[in-house]
């Protein structure tokens, strides 16, 4: 069962750090695993991600990255 935990902490940290990477230095905003990934992330780091790609590629960011992504209408 350890070894099982220890493979789960090793994807985790992993997808994690490509994630933090495509944040902040990923040359294209619209990579697959990038924006899926953001949809994933809990609130105060998706707003950190969120905030360097909208600085970095202004309107090309992804979508989920929009003011108005979570917005919700009447």
């Amino acid at each position: 069962m350890s070894d099982i935990l220890k493979l789960f902490a090793v994807l985790i940290i992993a997808a994690a750090g490509y994630w933090s990477w495509y944040a902040a230095y990923g040359s294209n905003p619209n990579e697959q695993v990038g924006v899926a990934l953001t949809r994933w992330m809990p609130g105060p780091l998706k707003d950190w991600g969120c905030g360097k790609l909208n600085e970095r590629f202004q309107s090309g960011a992804p979508t989920e990255c929009s003011p108005v992504a979570g917005a919700t209408s009447i």
